[in-house]
C-alpha cells in the first residue's frame, strides 16, 4: 500500500467518483449468439470480471447495427454461425464501421480449416466454444487492448483457399489475406469501396462454404 493511503482510500475521490473511474476502465463487450442459454452464460461470465462489462446481447445479425450504435462496445463476441445468419459476413460488416470494435469469433469449429475465411472477415481473434472460459476472457482483453490474435496462414492453406476462388477475386483476396484495409485495396485497384466490400463478402461466402464442406469431411474421416 502506498504511503499515506489507507485501505478504502481512493486518493481524494469519493465513492461515486471512484465507481465512475472504475467503470471507465472496463472493456465494454457485446455478445451476439443465437442460443439464449449461451448469451445468458456469457453475460454472467463477463459481468463477473472487474474489468469487463457486458453491455448487451443480440440473437441475430439483423440486430447488430442498432445495438452497436446504442452500446458502442469495445469488443463483440460473435458466434461464427449466427443461426440462419452468416456470422462471418456479419463480422466483416462490423469491421467496416467507422467506429469498429474488435471482434472475437466464437465457434464450435476453430482450426486451420476456418482460419482463412475468419481472416478474410477481419476477425481479430477466434476462440473455440470448447475452450476454457479463461481463453475467451484472455482473447476479449487482448482484442480490447488493440491486439490481434489472428492465426498464421501458411502457404499451403492460402493456396488451397485461392484455388476455390475465381481469377477476378484473387487481387482482393490476396490483400485481405494480408490484412490490408478495404479503403487501401480500393485505392490500389482503382475500384469504389462499395465494389471491394461486395467482392469481399462474395469471397467470404465461397470460402465459408468450402470450409464447412471440408470440416464435415474431416469429422467423418472421409478423403478430401
Amino acid at each position: 500500500m502506498s504511503p499515506g493511503r489507507q485501505e478504502g482510500d481512493h486518493g481524494g475521490m469519493d465513492d461515486a467518483q471512484h465507481t465512475a473511474a472504475s467503470a471507465k476502465l472496463r472493456l465494454r463487450v457485446l455478445v451476439a449468439d443465437d442460443h439464449p442459454a449461451l448469451r445468458a452464460g456469457l453475460r454472467g461470465l463477463l459481468n463477473g470480471e472487474d474489468d469487463l462489462e457486458c453491455v448487451g446481447t443480440v440473437a441475430s445479425a439483423g440486430e447488430l447495427d442498432d445495438v452497436l450504435r446504442a452500446t458502442r462496445p469495445d469488443v463483440v463476441v460473435l458466434d461464427y454461425a449466427l443461426g440462419s445468419d452468416d456470422g462471418l459476413s456479419a463480422c466483416f460488416r462490423v469491421k467496416q464501421r467507422q467506429d469498429a470494435p474488435g471482434v472475437v469469433l466464437y465457434s464450435a469449429y476453430v482450426d486451420d480449416v476456418f482460419a482463412v475465411p475468419a481472416a478474410m472477415a477481419q476477425a481479430d481473434a477466434t476462440v473455440s466454444k470448447t475452450a476454457p472460459a479463461a481463453d475467451l476472457l484472455a482473447a476479449v482483453r487482448r482484442v480490447g487492448e488493440g491486439h490481434s490474435d489472428r492465426p498464421r496462414l501458411d502457404a499451403e492453406i492460402l493456396a488451397a483457399a485461392s484455388a476455390r476462388l475465381g481469377a477476378e477475386d484473387l487481387p482482393i483476396a490476396s490483400m485481405l489475406f494480408s490484412a490490408t484495409p478495404v479503403a487501401d485495396i480500393a485505392d490500389v485497384l482503382g475500384l469504389p469501396i462499395s465494389d471491394v466490400r461486395a467482392g469481399a463478402l462474395r469471397i467470404i461466402g465461397r470460402l465459408q462454404a468450402g470450409s464447412r464442406l471440408l470440416g464435415r469431411r474431416r469429422e467423418l474421416e472421409l478423403p478430401v
